[in-house]
């Protein structure tokens, strides 16, 4: 915690530099004709303000209080094949999350009647399950579920014309030692999802619920974020 007296002597400064930028402008050149060249220049300042914004928060977003990690797919030989990046934003004892899975490896499908993107291997498809139900999107070491349901895939074999929502693959994830995240693969029927959770019930997919999947069934066989 700062001490009273420099902070007190910090904001009698700022208020200061404050007011003499404002009184450079109001004071000295208040009565005054300002160039039309000038003035010109002064159209652009609202637009360029915006983008000092949140430049900082893409460019550098560990020095803002968030960061941003690429989320992998890692194949039963170690080949990585990154699908996208989650940024995590320090709130209290967790953090919030933003997940964009933006890869151009994804594909865009429209597969029983609703629209996918998916990643297509040798031997079957991989298709993106965006969980369709309200979630805090908040996590912390002990629980990070929110972030598992913003991964969600479901397979489909080629030969078939739709996807099977008894066909879904889980993620469960867990800290490394190295400050990421590891998740292992897990499959999962998401025919539950058909129906909207009960009152009070965000996350209806339970660890409990889901079968350790056989090493090399499904091309890959885990998914890692650092």
């Amino acid at each position: 915690m700062i001490e009273p007296g420099p902070f007190w002597m910090l904001t009698v400064l700022l208020g200061i530099g404050t007011f003499l930028i404002r009184f450079s402008f109001l004071g000295l050149l208040g009565g005054r004709s300002l160039p039309a060249s000038f003035r010109l220049y002064l159209r652009y300042v609202g637009v360029a303000v915006f983008p000092a914004l949140f430049t900082p928060l893409l460019l550098w977003p560990a020095a803002t209080g968030g960061e941003t990690d690429p989320i992998r797919l890692i194949a039963a030989d170690g080949a990585a094949v990154e699908i996208g990046h989650v940024e995590f934003m320090p709130d209290g004892d967790g953090a919030r999350i933003d997940v964009h899975l933006d890869s151009r490896d994804f594909s865009d499908e429209f597969l029983s009647m609703r629209p996918f993107r998916c990643l297509s291997r040798p031997e079957r498809m991989w298709c993106h399950l965006a969980y369709p139900y309200a979630i805090e999107n908040r996590v912390t070491l002990q629980d990070l579920a929110d972030l598992e349901y913003r991964l969600l895939f479901l397979w489909r074999p080629y030969d078939k014309v739709g996807v099977d929502a008894w066909n879904g693959l889980y993620f469960k994830l867990a800290p490394s030692a190295d400050g990421g995240l590891d998740g292992t693969l897990h499959e999962a029927d998401f025919n539950i999802l058909a129906v909207p959770p009960e009152a009070g019930v965000q996350r209806p997919v339970r660890h409990e619920d889901l079968s350790r999947a056989e090493p090399g069934q499904y091309g890959f066989e885990r998914i890692e974020i650092r």
